[in-house]
């Protein structure tokens, strides 16, 4: 158990001094850099909260009627990316048995962890962040507990990248800041007992939904329970600070070439000092946790990685020259809070027309008898009239323009009635529906792309961290050919220096893939152009189809089976001479084959 007394005599180590001031200068220059996209970040999590009046001082009288038509785009387009459950498959290139079979056990093992790692809820959180803040971000480790790979979604506030990187491929280091429990950090490290807690943390934080507590300067007291005693804080930050102990854990990968010199056979060799020149240093509070080689020097091109960062980064329709990508509630911003203040306009004229002026003379003499009651009567005294003015109606122009500020937002978002499951009244095909759909979901196409190589990249990662880091033995399920299932064991670590082909690769998450692949499919059947049964059902999504494949393979055996002696003979006439020559019973076996069934009295 570790200490948690935190102990204040903390002395760097030589050259830690350095390191803590180089590490601070790269953190506080990828903040500043990153200053203006986290400010619209934040304008567009309280946009897909439905916080669309913050900026507006309206009257009090005047209606603020919110039309959360953003947060309703992104949650539809979440459903759309990830609605049939993501999967990662392993291939093996070549046609040596082996590899198959251990491409097999290895997709076990993956489709295991995917159950394990509950992914299926991950994905759309991950989503979340990808259309909301322009960016998702993956942070994979390997878990020593169970010799599972793992992964978790990175906070776009907590994540900096050296200011001229446009992906991770280009990046020189990346740096992830998150507020960690003190205890963690305390467990995790052997200097964590020195690592005191900070306050005020929420600069690296997305705001929380349940968010509710006051961060300004106000004063807060505390009386114990049965007694006088009252405990003081000058400001809810002191509070935290002292009731949820965290402090900021950096995290740093950064590209380091140095280069050392070792002893190898009675000479010197110069080699890496970092494993694939990659350096891990890790901080909280100017406390260096650790500085060594990076726990993944395996990331590399060679091994299907394109950067050694363990991250995995989605960029929403983002500029070639930017790392970060668009949010899409900044590009709907104007749109919606168009729709907000005309809607609430209307809603206006309808809450004060609705209880219209009256014109009282005041030789009425009515006394406190008009009210917005419904069906009121008002008696008058005097010969003066009481009338009540018409309303002017809301004019038509209104409505136009709404009309066209929502086929605005569906230009601009993507969504419409097709991926709404809308019907149009002008499609009355099964061809038109889909070619209608294909076209109205072009740009949710486009984002499945970016997901599906995001997939694919998680995938590679976790392959590799089980071959190179998996010491414990593994039994997972395995189908065989013949449909039935067998139970296979698998250390990943015995496969770490064995050549073998095996590549991770994406399941496309996009429903209209599939469902296009299997209506063609049908469609070459039909033509007869395709006639291979089993291709086609290899190709399908049914339960149960490997019991059904198995049966009918089964089948083919048997009619070959049947054949009969002269079916397994071949096709040489001499060669077959030769065998019913040496075999007089085999020979009179196949006169019978030839003659067919007897008939039975000449007749048929």
């Amino acid at each position: 158990m570790a200490n948690y007394t935190t102990e204040s005599d903390y002395i760097p180590a030589p050259g830690e001094a350095e390191l803590i001031k180089k590490v601070l200068t790269m953190f506080e220059v990828a903040k500043r850099a990153k200053h203006e996209s986290a400010e619209v970040w934040r304008e567009a999590e309280s946009l897909y909260n439905g916080k669309h009046w913050e900026d507006f001082k309206m009257p009090d009288y005047k209606n603020e009627l919110t039309i959360d038509l953003i947060g309703s785009a992104i949650d539809t387009m979440i459903p759309i990316l990830s609605s049939r459950p993501p999967k990662i498959d392993i291939v093996a290139y070549g046609e040596d048995s082996k590899d198959k079979e251990i491409a097999d056990i290895m997709q076990g093992v993956l489709d295991e962890t995917w159950t394990i790692r509950d992914m299926a809820t991950l994905i759309p959180e991950w989503l979340t962040d990808f259309l909301v803040y322009g960016t998702g971000i993956l942070k994979v480790h390997f878990r020593n507990d169970d010799d599972l790979p793992d992964c978790d979604v990175v906070d776009p506030f907590s994540f900096f990248v050296n200011p001229s990187a446009t992906k991770l491929e280009n990046a020189e280091w990346v740096i992830y800041a998150a507020p960690t429990p003190l205890h963690d950090i305390q467990d995790r490290y052997d200097k964590g007992k020195f690592v005191k807690a900070q306050a005020n943390l929420k600069d690296y934080e997305a705001m929380k939904i349940n968010d509710g507590h006051d961060t300004s300067n106000s004063k807060l007291q505390v009386e114990k329970m049965g007694d006088d005693t009252k405990w003081g804080y000058d400001n809810y930050r002191d509070v935290m600070k002292g009731t949820e102990e965290r402090a900021l854990l950096i995290e740093v990968f950064m590209r380091d070439g140095t280069k050392e010199y070792i002893q190898q056979g009675g000479k010197e060799v110069q080699k890496d000092k970092y494993p694939g020149k990659m350096r891990m240093i890790t901080m909280a509070n100017n406390v260096i946790l650790y500085d060594g080689p990076s726990k993944y020097p395996f990331f590399k091109r060679e091994n299907g990685i394109s950067y050694p960062f363990p991250y995995v980064a989605l960029k929403n329709s983002g500029s070639a020259h930017s790392f970060w990508g668009k949010p899409e509630p900044k590009r709907l911003r104007s749109l919606n809070l168009a729709m907000d203040r005309l809607s609430s306009q209307v809603l206006d004229n309808i809450s004060l027309t609705a209880n219209p002026m009256w014109v009282v003379d005041e030789t009425a003499q009515v006394t406190d008898q008009i009210s917005n009651k419904p069906g009121g009567i008002i008696r008058k005294k005097g010969p003066g009239s009481v009338k009540m003015e018409s309303p002017s109606s809301v004019p038509g122009y209104v409505f136009n323009f709404y009309n066209l500020l929502m086929d605005a937002f569906e230009v601009v978002s993507g969504v419409n009635r097709a991926t709404q499951g809308k019907a149009d009244t002008n499609v009355t095909s099964g061809v038109q529906a889909q070619i209608y759909k294909q076209a109205a979901t072009t740009k949710i196409d486009f984002k499945s792309r970016v997901v599906d190589h995001g997939i694919q990249t998680l995938g590679q990662m976790w392959l590799l961290m089980f071959m190179n880091m998996g010491t414990k033995s593994h039994w997972v399920s395995v189908t065989a050919p013949d449909g039935v299932d067998e139970m296979k064991e698998m250390i990943g670590a015995l496969f770490a220096k064995k050549k073998f082909a095996v590549k991770a690769k994406k399941g496309s998450m996009l429903p209209e893939n599939r469902m296009f692949l299997e209506n063609k499919l049908l469609q070459l059947a039909q033509m007869g152009v395709l006639t291979d049964t089993e291709y086609i059902l290899e190709h399908m999504e049914l339960p149960g189809k490997e019991r059904l494949l198995a049966k009918m393979r089964k089948q083919k055996e048997e009619q070959a089976e049947q054949g009969g002696v002269t079916g397994g003979m071949g096709d040489d006439p001499s060669a077959i001479f030769d065998q019913l020559q040496a075999n007089p019973e085999m020979a009179e076996q196949a006169a019978q084959e030839m003659a067919g069934p007897p008939q039975d009295g000449g007749q048929a």
